[in-house]
């Protein structure tokens, strides 16, 4: 026969607080076997007393509400695994910062180039980046497929609307000020007009070929020095290192910037492929865009 508890008593055996109860309620995770309809006095079964135990023990176990629903079921092994999964990417991401702490600008070289203006054309992706440690390493194991197969279409509806071939192509975050960080701009020089044909194609080709929205945009680079960054002592670079390297060539960015008085144009640098494809496997440069100094600008004359 079944034993019926107060929700005091069945607190005081399970340490769940009358909040979680009340939530846990709420979510159909685990429910009184009694509610009164006057006093809304709530009532349990004394058989639910080990749901409650594993449910209390789980949450300390750090398991998110949303994964209690089967915790009569729980897959502890499931669970194991993504705790480790955790904790390997809790220890790179400690060795990445440790790195970032270390610090030197004088381990990296500045290179300036002056360039002139650079009219392009591009597609801006939604990354809609997931909250969640497995979905963001899904996310980012599926970009490494998409935006090459997104650069192709893009390249190929260029050549069909009679752009000018380029060998050139980046990545960036657009509007970095701004807060753009959950979208992406690959980007190719093309000195034309987006005008609604080439958008339509552009959108269209793209949709088609990888199933991504994209929106097309153009922009245009002003005359800029280009930065780059290379090791002052070339050497082997482990995982950490390459993980470490663009927050690395940012903080060199800002120190070189601060110590000859450049005005960045972006915030964030350009990862800017040669070679004309980002399906080639060519490594990107990471480069800084900044205003050049007034004594290297060109001088302002009257029409």
């Amino acid at each position: 026969m079944n034993e019926e508890i107060t929700t005091g008593e069945f607190e005081v055996l399970t340490g769940l607080t009358p909040k979680a109860l009340r939530l846990y309620g709420e979510r159909g995770i685990l429910s009184p076997t009694r509610v009164d309809p006057a006093t809304a006095y709530r009532a349990y079964d004394r058989a639910q007393v080990r749901h409650g135990i594993s449910l209390d023990l789980l949450r300390r176990a750090r398991v998110p509400v949303a994964e209690l629903a089967g915790a009569e079921d729980f897959d502890f092994e499931a669970r194991r695994q993504t705790v480790a999964m955790e904790r390997l990417m809790e220890d790179f991401h400690l060795d990445v910062a440790e790195r970032i702490a270390a610090f030197d600008p004088d381990d990296l070289v500045a290179h300036h180039d002056l360039v002139p203006p650079l009219d392009w054309i591009g597609v801006v992706i939604d990354l809609g980046v997931p909250g969640d440690l497995e979905g963001r390493l899904e996310m980012f194991s599926g970009l490494a497929v998409d935006v090459p197969a997104i650069d192709r279409a893009f390249a190929e509806a260029l050549a069909d609307v009679g752009a000018p071939p380029s060998d050139m192509v980046w990545t960036a975050v657009p509007d970095a000020t701004r807060g753009g960080s959950g979208r992406m701009l690959i980007a190719r020089p093309a000195p034309m007009p987006l005008d609604p044909r080439t958008h339509d194609a552009i959108r269209d080709r793209v949709l088609s070929r990888t199933g991504r929205e994209v929106i097309p945009t153009v922009g245009t680079l002003p005359r800029r020095l280009e930065i780059t960054f290379s090791a002052a002592q070339p050497g082997s670079v482990g995982p950490v290192d390459e993980a470490a390297l663009g927050y690395l060539h940012l903080l060199a960015f800002e120190h070189h910037r601060q110590q000859h008085g450049l005005t960045a144009i972006q915030a964030t640098s350009r990862q800017v492929v040669r070679g004309g494809s980002l399906l080639d496997g060519t490594a990107p440069v990471s480069v800084f865009d900044a205003f050049p100094p007034v004594r290297m600008r060109p001088p302002v004359t009257d029409a």
